[in-house]
């Protein structure tokens, strides 16, 4: 498929931080790609590269073809960014912030008016159109984020933490919105909600330390644990720190950890598991629970080590 945006060798350093790293990756046109990271992997910093908020120190981006750096104007036109702190103008009403918007990005006030109707009628934020924002609730002010992203109808829409602060109702109405436009826009979106990233996205890439430790779709991914699972032991009483001290002597347990009277470990052999079953069970064991690994575990591992 052709590419609708392409990172080759990025790099940004702020001081003595690295923020991105020789970054190279690529992202289909009409599909949804999703970054996890933790705070300051330099997730929302990509985001911020490709609107035109940041600059890179090098490498080069391009999307749709277009080099950023030399067509700034028609790369920032082609898309809809929706940041992760709230920025709207609170000297406009919340028709008034969006509308501009549309405004600047070449609509006429006819045809941007039309479109924030639309959307807000969408999002249920009709009641509010004449409000300004800093008397909405936070969750409200996102939508209202996520219209002004979409009004003047991108092709590329970038999203960084879309859902943080909406109620259940509000995030269900934004991904029904986004799974009708994913076929025909490209979708990036920065979260740290796993739910949303293994749901909606078609690729996914893990960004650790200012590049991508693992990129892929989500069975493919899981498909590189090689069968690891995650086993959870729960306890009536604390057992004795000899317990633990065991655990820790067994190399194919990998990160046992104990939280209050619950234990966590991981391993790739069932074997494993009963030799830890038959030591818990000497020590007030009430519950237990196996799963395959999923994304939350891959994220762990990569940046928390220690799953290898």
């Amino acid at each position: 498929m052709e590419a609708s945006i392409t990172f080759k060798a990025v790099g940004k350093t702020v001081g003595n931080q690295t923020l991105l790293a020789d970054l190279s990756f690529g992202v289909e046109k009409g599909s949804t790609f999703v970054l996890i990271g933790e705070n300051g992997s330099g997730k929302s910093l990509i985001l911020k590269l490709l609107v035109g908020l940041i600059e890179k120190d090098t490498g080069s981006v391009y999307i749709h073809g277009q080099d950023i750096s030399t067509r700034s104007l028609e790369t920032r036109s082609m898309c809809g960014y929706m940041p992760q702190f709230i920025n709207l103008d609170e000297e406009l009403t919340v028709q008034q912030n969006i509308s501009i918007h549309g405004q600047l990005h070449g609509m006429s006030a006819k045809e941007a008016r039309a479109s924030t109707l639309h959307w807000t009628e969408l999002l249920d934020l009709t009641p509010y159109l004449n409000q300004h924002p800093h008397k909405l609730a936070f969750g409200l002010q996102r939508k209202v984020l996520f219209a002004r992203a979409l009004v003047h109808d991108p092709q590329v829409i970038l999203l960084d933490e879309p859902t943080t602060g909406m109620d259940p109702q509000s995030r269900s109405t934004v991904w029904n919105i986004l799974d009708k436009l994913h076929y025909n826009k490209t979708i990036i979106f920065a979260t740290q909600n796993f739910t949303e990233a293994e749901r909606y996205a078609d690729r996914i890439a893990i960004l650790h330390e200012g590049n991508i430790k693992m990129d892929g779709t989500l069975e493919r991914l899981i498909e590189t644990t090689h069968g690891l699972t995650h086993y959870r032991l729960a306890f009536a009483e604390q057992p004795p720190d000899t317990f633990m001290q065991q655990l820790e002597e067994w190399p194919r347990v990998l990160r046992p950890k104990l939280k209050g009277l619950q234990l966590e470990f991981y391993s790739r052999e069932r074997q494993q598991f009963f030799k830890v079953l038959r030591l818990a069970l000497q020590h007030s064991l009430s519950d237990l629970d196996t799963s395959i690994c999923r994304l939350r575990d891959l994220y762990l591992g990569l940046t928390e080590g220690g799953l290898e």
